[in-house]
């Protein structure tokens, strides 16, 4: 899944020249904390609420308090992951996405990313999540696939996590089957810690939350 497919079409641009008083309605109206600023389909920074709330100038533009150190975007063929952690790295509730000639095409917003994101991670499909615990040696995708295979089920999603000071590691999964019992004695039989399991609706649940929190933090 790629950036351009993520663009929201109903987030519209700042020019240079628009009032702080503009900016903070449509951040209002867009639910959103950044907004860029673009002419003549240039990206020219980026203007945050905080940055507009602190201003005491009621005819200061924009442009006056964008900011031009550091314009964050993405490429319109990066991945959803590049978009996730430039947000997170950032604490942005937008990303602007750029073609590779330069030009604006568009904003993709927080609550967009994480909604495609949760498709492309199966966070809405019916099923069970597993979190297992092994030393970070012991870690084979393939074996681990095949316990739940062997069962008659499937991995629809699978994330990694080191636990920190340790040599030790975290995999979580989603499992398209809510009746796993049989899943959990092979795993164990193969001498894999079972930390714990949420079925249906917590398993959705659980799903998400985990992967909200690891695309704040993660490096990829």
């Amino acid at each position: 899944m790629e950036a351009i497919d993520l663009i929201s079409p109903a987030i519209v641009p700042l020019k240079p020249e628009d009032r702080v008083a503009r900016a903070l309605d449509l951040m209002e109206e867009f639910k959103v904390s950044h907004l860029p600023v673009v002419k003549q389909k240039r990206l020219l920074g980026l203007v945050k609420d905080a940055a507009l709330a602190d201003n005491n100038d009621p005819d200061a533009t924009v442009a006056k308090l964008m900011d031009q150190v550091e314009v964050p975007y993405v490429r319109d063929r990066q991945h959803v992951y590049d978009v996730l952690r430039l947000m997170a790295r950032l604490s942005l509730s937008v990303v602007p996405v750029l073609d590779m000639n330069g030009n604006y095409l568009g904003v993709v917003d927080e609550h967009r990313a994480l909604s495609r994101l949760a498709e492309v991670v199966n966070a809405n499909e019916a099923g069970t999540v597993v979190v297992l615990e092994m030393d970070r040696n012991d870690y084979a995708l393939q074996q681990i696939a095949r316990i739940v295979e062997d069962e008659g089920a499937r991995v629809l999603s699978v994330y990694t996590s080191d636990l920190p000071d340790t040599m030790r590691m975290e995999v979580t999964l989603k499992i398209n089957r809510e009746e796993i019992g049989a899943i959990l004695k092979s795993f164990e039989r193969f001498e894999y810690t079972v930390r714990t399991a949420f079925q249906g609706g917590k398993a959705e649940d659980d799903m998400r939350n985990r992967y909200l929190d690891v695309m704040r933090i993660i490096n990829m």
